[in-house]
Parts: structure tokens; C-alpha cells; sequence
């Protein structure tokens, strides 16, 4: 084997050394089909200092991101060799630090690809098992934020509906617990979803049982069923942006 040939193998195998991908997913989001959105993000001395701006997600994927990835392919890293092999003897960091980053949009819901936004009622949880009343009122509440959070969607409470209907009525709406009748009350106030459930405690951990109905069919499109360990509420808060993430997916075409 000649030296040329020498040299280009030992690259090689030091630019497949220094590969290596990295990546986050969101659990209950819809992709948008298609390639993902791929672009290079560069930096220098090791990456220290960031020579590209940073990647503008609320821009790209206006309905939220189901995957971000980001990789050292093996043309990065051979890029990195070929410009920074002097810098690697002596700085031991390589001088430019190419990686390549792939963007999954989340898919737009009906509501938002028609222009409109997505409208969510949310139900009074149903406190079982050692949750008080306040306490599951409380977490629906923090519920309730963390959907309004999502781009394109616009969150009804019980006190929105006591304020549109008035108190009598809206305890007569609320009394029921068939989704037939959780989806009549999501029809009367215009809304594509109707979240509902409980929280109940079982010995340490929480255990949390939601579903969104679809208001116009009276069928079930999404639902968590998650047991919680821990006796702190913390862990339902910490748990909100993927409960919330799974409550707004759109389910998968048949």
C-alpha cells in the first residue's frame, strides 16, 4: 500500500472516530412528512465559539419540532481534519468544527393547516384516591397553561365556561361523564378537543389517566395513562410538556 494510500485510510479512520449523533425527540408529536430540514452549523476551536447563528426553531416549525438532530458525519469530520490538522497538533481542538443538524417539523393539526386555531376545552379532573379537590383543580389548571403554550391553540376552563353559559348551567353540562355528552359540550362551545380524566394517588406515585375527545366525531383521538412515582406534585409539572404534547397529537392516518 502506498503512503498516499496510507495517509487517506489512517483520515479516514480518524474522521469516523470523532463521529457521533445527538438527537431529541418529542413523545406524541405528528411529524410532517418529507426529508427533514437539514443545514450545517459551524464552530471554531473545538466549538468554543460558534461561527453560525443559532438555529431559529419558532420560525422553522411554527406547530413545534418532533425531532432535532445533530451529527458529526463523516464529511464533517473529514472537514475538520483537512482544515485543522496543524490546530489538532497544537491546540488539540480542531479549528473548524462543522456538524450537521436535521430539523422534523411537528404536523400542523386540521384546525391550524385550515387557518384557524385549535380550540381545547378543558374539564375539571376528577380528584380519586387521596387527590383533594383543590389539589386536582389546581393541576388542571397547570394543565390548562401548559396547553396554551402550544402554538395554535386556544385553551376554555370550567371558569371560561361558567363565564360564557353562567354557573347553573355549566353544573348542569359538567355533571356527566359519557363522552357522548363531553362531546356535545365541546360542540356547544365550538371546540375541536375535549380534554377530560383524573389523578389519583396509589401509595407514592400519582397516577394520571387524561383523554382528548374529538368534539365533532365523540370519539377518543389521543390519551396519557402515566404513573407518576414520587409523593411531590412536581412530578405531574414536570411531566406537563410531554402529557400535552401526546393530549394535542393528531392520530395516525389509517
Amino acid at each position: 500500500m502506498t503512503r498516499a494510500r496510507l495517509a487517506a485510510a489512517a483520515a479516514a479512520v480518524v474522521a469516523l472516530s470523532g463521529c457521533y449523533t445527538i438527537r431529541y425527540e418529542r413523545r406524541g408529536v405528528t411529524p410532517e412528512p418529507g426529508a427533514p430540514r437539514e443545514m450545517w452549523k459551524h464552530g471554531v476551536l473545538g466549538g468554543t465559539f460558534a461561527a453560525s447563528r443559532a438555529v431559529d426553531l419558532a420560525g422553522t416549525c411554527p406547530d413545534g419540532v418532533a425531532t432535532i438532530e445533530s451529527q458529526v458525519t463523516a464529511y464533517n469530520a473529514v472537514g475538520q481534519l483537512l482544515t485543522s490538522f496543524g490546530a489538532l497538533l497544537v491546540l488539540h481542538a480542531p479549528l473548524w468544527e462543522p456538524t450537521t443538524v436535521r430539523v422534523v417539523c411537528a404536523r400542523p393539526t386540521a384546525a391550524r393547516a385550515a387557518g384557524r386555531k385549535t380550540k381545547v376545552v378543558v374539564l375539571p379532573l376528577a380528584p380519586l384516591g387521596g387527590v383533594t379537590d383543590e389539589r386536582a383543580r389546581l393541576l388542571g389548571d397547570a394543565l390548562a397553561g401548559e396547553l396554551r403554550r402550544r402554538p395554535g391553540v386556544s385553551v376554555v376552563t370550567q371558569a371560561d365556561v361558567a363565564a360564557l353559559l353562567g354557573v347553573e348551567k355549566t353544573r348542569q353540562m359538567l355533571g356527566c361523564s359519557e363522552s357522548g355528552c363531553m362531546a356535545e359540550i365541546g360542540g356547544a362551545l365550538g371546540a375541536d378537543r375535549v380534554v377530560h380524566g383524573s389523578l389519583g394517588r396509589v401509595g407514592d406515585s400519582l397516577m394520571v389517566n387524561l383523554s382528548a375527545l374529538d368534539a365533532r366525531r365523540s370519539t377518543a383521538v389521543a390519551s396519557v395513562s402515566q404513573r407518576l412515582r414520587g409523593s411531590k406534585d412536581e412530578a405531574f409539572l414536570d411531566a406537563l410538556p410531554a402529557i400535552a404534547d401526546a393530549l394535542l397529537a393528531e392520530p395516525a392516518a389509517r
